[in-house]
């Protein structure tokens, strides 16, 4: 890694940026991120055109994998304490936990340089599924219990 520059994005992440920020038919939710390591440039992974079950933070955190990072756009749109209906704009770095070390640093390296080129986003950085899914009112997940063994 030592001498190269952080991975740009592509032309076409631009593109379903702007339709993430857009207002009107064409819009999206949310937009999920890639590092595509043959070509060396973030592209766009999947998007809320592409889920067609689940709906805002759900259908997002649906798509994200579980064992490498990604970076995602979300619209979340909710009601001020007054009721007014508005949305603020988040840029997700998602780095699971358990991901592979290299993997995780290829992706620190080229954070900063990504978030700061799309104007307008509010930075948060997320480790795990439920609690991103908390964080904005989506329906969390159930974990699996693990069932004890009596080794008497």
């Amino acid at each position: 890694m030592s001498g190269q520059t952080s991975a740009p994005a592509s032309q076409e992440t631009l593109k379903v940026f702007k339709r993430v920020k857009l207002r009107g038919k064409k819009k999206l939710d949310w937009a999920i991120f890639k590092i595509d390591q043959k070509i060396q440039e973030i592209v766009p992974e999947k998007t809320s055109a592409d889920e067609k079950s689940k709906k805002g933070i759900d259908g997002l955190v649906a798509n994200l994998p579980d064992l490498q990072p990604r970076y995602a756009v979300y619209d979340h749109e909710f009601k001020t304490t007054d009721g007014r209906a508005t949305s603020k704009l988040w840029f997700i770095s998602f780095t699971p936990i358990n991901s592979n070390q290299i993997d995780r640093m290829v992706y620190a390296h080229a954070h900063k340089p990504f978030r700061e080129g799309l104007k307008g986003v509010h930075p948060s950085s997320w480790t795990d599924k439920n609690e991103l899914l908390m964080e904005f009112g989506g329906q969390a997940e159930e974990e699996e219990e693990e069932e004890e063994e009596d080794f008497d």
